[in-house]
């Protein structure tokens, strides 16, 4: 059994306020990597940790629950709402993603209050594309304040990296501030999170932890909160057409348009929001915007100062549609642009190449022949042992 209990919210030492709960792995064969999960933020904003519900706690314990084929015990309150999803429907869309995956018994001693009171309407910014693209639509372009983002949150949950490496501080560090930057830019507060979540990641669980971690961090902020935008990868074609290839390999597209709304509590709404555009769609929305021209990140290459390398798969995908729109220059100061063009002909081969296999190419395609952007011709280009061939 994985048994969660001793829920608690203090100030640190360092004078941080930390939101805590012991974790015990009863009768299974291995030991809990931690004998506490743990949620952090700066003292002054210590009010927002929610310590009268187990909710941020119960979806890591779930899925710890699941994989070693256990019963979740939480010794105190969770949201009902949460429970009755998570018993009824959400484990049987976790299942079908992972094989490794069986049902779990959740135990609790009652549930929490129900009533709202946070008044933020927040999103996580990393200055990615599907980041930038919420943040431009919910705050730029939103006149409803009961819609319009007016915080920002960063998560340091495992998308920085493990835990325990020592280059995953320092990069999360340089990403914060350039989240600051945004946030400095547009006049909205921003509130880093850390945790310790990741410390219990496995090889076997690949990004399914850290997927449910940022929603866990969103939950230990429901005092706060009371709508969160959370910015979606996958468009709802892509969903439809390519969601079963992702199964027991990338749990947001398998299934993130559908699952979040499970997780949600009566305090705190989640929506899904990027779904309703292409990859194309949001790079074209974002060109002329001055904050994603001096703040877009998309490199997949850790780097000290989190660069865009300008030739990793991302970075290329991303600099092909802007030279395709003309805006290139325009995006000069954050990209290698020198990296880019060397592998530019090669990289425009592939889309074409793969145009039958990969949707994001296709809508490259689609883009320059609306544009009458010159690509390879398609007869020129095949790929050989996952290189690219080009004739002519």
């Amino acid at each position: 059994m994985i048994e969660i209990s001793g829920l608690r919210r203090y100030v640190t030492d360092s004078n941080t306020a930390r939101l805590e709960a012991d974790i015990k792995f009863v009768d299974i064969d291995g030991e809990a990597p931690a004998e506490t999960m743990w949620f952090e933020i700066d003292s002054n904003y210590g009010g927002m940790l929610v310590d009268d519900t187990y909710d941020p706690f119960m979806l890591i314990g779930l899925y710890l629950a699941m994989y070693y084929h256990t019963d979740l015990k939480i010794c105190g309150n969770v949201s009902k709402k949460l429970y009755k999803n998570l018993t009824w429907y959400a484990q049987k869309i976790l299942c079908d993603f992972s094989s490794d995956l069986s049902p779990a018994k959740i135990f609790v001693d009652g549930f929490a209050p129900t009533v709202a009171t946070g008044t933020l309407i927040g999103t996580g910014i990393s200055c990615g594309v599907d980041s930038l693209s919420t943040l431009y639509d919910k705050f730029v372009c939103e006149d409803d304040d009961d819609y319009k983002i007016n915080a920002l949150f960063f998560f340091n949950c495992g998308s920085n990296g493990l835990m325990e490496d020592g280059f995953t501080a320092s990069l999360a560090s340089v990403r914060c501030e350039r989240s600051i930057s945004v946030a400095k830019e547009l006049g909205l507060p921003l509130v880093p999170v850390d945790t310790n979540l990741h410390q219990f990641w496995r090889e076997e669980y690949g990004e399914t932890l850290f997927f449910l971690s940022i929603y866990a961090c969103v939950l230990s902020l429901q005092n706060a909160i009371r709508r969160y935008y959370t910015s979606s990868g996958s468009s709802y074609f892509q969903i439809k057409a390519n969601g079963v290839s992702y199964e027991n390999h990338d749990l947001s597209s398998f299934c993130e348009s559908f699952f979040l709304p499970l997780i949600q509590t009566e305090r705190t709404e989640l929506i899904v929001d990027g779904c309703q555009y292409t990859r194309v769609d949001k790079i074209k929305k974002l060109a002329d915007w001055d904050i994603a021209q001096k703040y877009l990140n998309v490199c997949r290459m850790y780097s000290e100062d989190a660069h865009n390398c300008g030739e990793c798969g991302k970075c290329l995908r991303t600099l092909i549609v802007l030279e395709i729109l003309g805006k290139l220059d325009d995006f000069a100061d954050i990209f290698d642009l020198d990296a880019y063009k060397k592998q530019s002909l090669n990289n425009k081969a592939k889309c074409v190449a793969e145009v039958d296999k990969d949707v994001f190419c296709k809508e490259i395609l689609d883009l320059a022949a609306k544009k009458n952007f010159p690509m390879p011709q398609r007869r020129d280009c095949y790929v050989l042992n996952k290189q690219v061939v080009i004739f002519g």
